[in-house]
């Protein structure tokens, strides 16, 4: 390149070609380079964000996900519990109304199992005592004062074997009405039968058995 002598003696550098166009090449390059570097961390960042709201977007999917099959199991270990309830109490009711059923069912079996042993006794001890016979035609005859007429039913064997007795007793309570004394084979041995115009006393083992049963099975 041709140079300038100056008073110095130094050479320096020509000035610019004044005749030269001016270029922008060199600042259209750095321009766009920045442009382009912009641009890139826009995108990026961009990118970014949308990444970050798929992930919070597929979490929180995720999340309503397993609400919905918790909520959904819940309902049907519900459903499943109050099944399993419902069969539990009713097997309980089921097992209080056996046991019940039960307990009544040998009770009542006690109770007849004792009017049969206490009817056994008795007809022992009626056989030892006939008194007791006695006892029992006046309470009958006692109960039925003031019916009128009355009819005193006996076994045929207590008829022949404590007639003379039961007469005395009947003419005792002449004043509380008339007394037919009558030998009746559907009597058993040990009891009697009153009879009145207003209804009847049965004092007969069985029956007396019979009532104490059902007051104790009631």
């Amino acid at each position: 390149m041709a140079g300038i002598i100056k008073a110095s003696g130094r050479e320096t550098s020509a000035p610019p070609n004044p005749g030269r166009s001016f270029q922008f090449d060199d600042m259209g390059q750095a321009y766009l380079g920045n442009v382009r570097s912009e641009a890139a961390k826009i995108i990026a960042e961009a990118r970014r964000e949308a990444a970050q709201i798929k992930a919070r977007a597929q979490g929180e999917g995720q999340q309503a996900a397993l609400q919905a099959v918790e909520a959904e199991l819940r309902k049907r270990i519900d459903q499943q519990v109050g099944s399993v309830l419902t069969a539990m109490q009713q097997a309980v009711q089921e097992i209080t109304h056996a046991r019940q059923a039960w307990q009544q069912h040998w009770e009542q079996r006690a109770i007849e199992l004792a009017a049969a042993i206490a009817q056994r006794i008795i007809r022992r001890q009626l056989d030892r005592s006939p008194e007791i016979t006695l006892d029992w035609v006046r309470e009958a005859l006692e109960l039925a004062a003031g019916s009128g007429e009355v009819v005193l039913r006996l076994s045929p064997q207590d008829h022949a074997s404590l007639g003379d007795r039961v007469d005395r007793i009947a003419k005792e309570m002449s004043r509380l009405g008339t007394v037919r004394i009558v030998a009746d084979s559907a009597i058993s041995a040990g009891g009697c039968r009153v009879e009145t115009q207003f209804g009847s006393l049965d004092q007969q083992v069985e029956a007396q058995l019979a009532r104490i049963t059902e007051e104790l099975s009631g």
